[in-house]
């Protein structure tokens, strides 16, 4: 392959190959001749020739070449550019527009969320074509990529933004507790073998969420509180784990809220109920024999006047409770689902509802890079929030609003 020339910047290299998304884009393989004659000769290792003089074989050699550069890009991207340049048969349509239209109906999201997602794959792509990955010996007509462990990444600067968690800062969790007629009897600081943590309903969660935050904050300042002892408002980050029937704390926010739980006696489940889709209704999944199969994640970020961001750990279920706490704070999966919601929704506002899993006493949660959230809204300030993804249909608990 020729040394870059100094033209093929990442900015001239993406415009360049956005340049293929027209019409048909690789489904019409002279498209490739749009290209500048410099970054052709990059593709192809040789001088360009003029673009009347393209041979067949040199016209499919730089799709073989592009095609080569898209294989390499990470799963989270590369579907945006495969279906921009009509490469995802399930996508195929003579339009930019119907591909990019086609595939926000399959993710449950809008056109202009993928429109935005590919501006950020085709800079990826252009990076990979800048360095000459498709020149690799294994890249060959037929071959695709190798198959590769799926990409490790670890908390960093990203996943303390996303919390709010910096070292030094301080982070108050306010955990919800047992109403006293159900908490056993060593609860009660009078009681000779008092604990502390017996009045906590979401302990798991607790324990999860403060483990999790010396790993990507080791320097923060954690404490955690039951809402009966929290009388505080100085925090830099508020963390309410356990939805509005045991947390008083959560039922201050509902107000703010594009979503309430349907109360009902103890013993039966709360459903979510979300009124800007109709007022769609979901509950957790159970077996015929009434073990629970799955539960709804709802995690949403509110950010005061004052500075103080809320993070609202939530769900039908305790299940729930703590899958919302998982799909930011359990390692490598967290990180990809923490870069996946600073992509969409950057610091603003949201709530996000995804499915939790039960196998066995193991809690599975979604990785957002493949599957996506079951709903996503967000807001910018205090507007109302709006609906950016919409997958609903896909949860076996999901019911038609009444």
């Amino acid at each position: 392959m020729l040394d870059n020339p100094p033209n093929l910047t990442v900015d001239f290299v993406a415009k360049e190959l956005k340049t293929l998304r027209r019409g048909s884009g690789l489904g019409n393989p002279p498209t490739v001749s749009r290209i500048s004659s410099g970054l052709r000769s990059h593709l192809l290792g040789t001088p360009s020739p003029p673009e009347q003089e393209a041979s067949a074989n040199q016209i499919m050699l730089l799709v073989r070449s592009i095609s080569s550069a898209v294989e390499l890009l990470d799963d989270s991207l590369r579907l945006f550019v495969e279906v921009d340049l009509n490469l995802s048969p399930e996508h195929r349509y003579s339009t930019l527009t119907e591909r990019q239209e086609s595939l926000a109906a399959h993710l449950g999201c809008t056109a202009k969320t993928i429109r935005r997602k590919s501006e950020i794959a085709f800079r990826a792509l252009a990076v990979q074509v800048i360095a000459g990955s498709s020149s690799m010996p294994w890249k060959t007509a037929g071959n695709r990529r190798p198959i590769e462990p799926r990409r490790q990444v670890e908390p960093t600067g990203e996943a303390q933004r996303f919390w709010n968690a910096h070292p030094g800062s301080r982070m108050d969790i306010v955990c919800s507790e047992i109403p006293e007629e159900e908490r056993p009897y060593f609860a009660s600081p009078s009681d000779r073998n008092y604990l502390r943590y017996a009045k906590f309903a979401d302990l798991d969660t607790l324990i999860h969420v403060k483990t999790g935050l010396s790993r990507v904050s080791p320097g923060a300042i954690v404490r955690d509180f039951a809402p009966s002892e929290y009388h505080d408002a100085n925090a830099d980050t508020l963390i309410v784990i356990g939805g509005p029937p045991w947390n008083s704390k959560y039922r201050e926010f509902l107000p703010q809220l594009p979503f309430y739980f349907e109360p009902n006696s103890l013993g039966e489940d709360d459903p979510l109920v979300l009124p800007q889709l109709d007022r769609l209704t979901m509950g957790p999944v159970w077996s015929p024999a009434k073990d629970l199969l799955e539960d709804l994640a709802v995690m949403s970020r509110l950010t005061l006047a004052q500075g103080t961001v809320v993070y609202l750990l939530g769900g039908c279920l305790t299940l729930g409770v703590l899958g919302a706490a998982k799909l930011f704070l359990h390692g490598p999966q967290s990180a990809r689902n923490v870069e996946y919601m600073t992509e969409e929704v950057g610091q603003d506002d949201f709530v996000l509802v995804s499915e939790v899993r039960r196998i066995g006493g193991l809690t599975d949660t979604v990785d957002l890079t493949t599957a996506g959230p079951l709903v996503l809204m967000t807001r910018a300030g205090n507007a109302p929030f709006e609906v950016l993804v919409d997958n609903s249909g896909r949860y076996e608990g999901a019911l038609p609003g009444s």
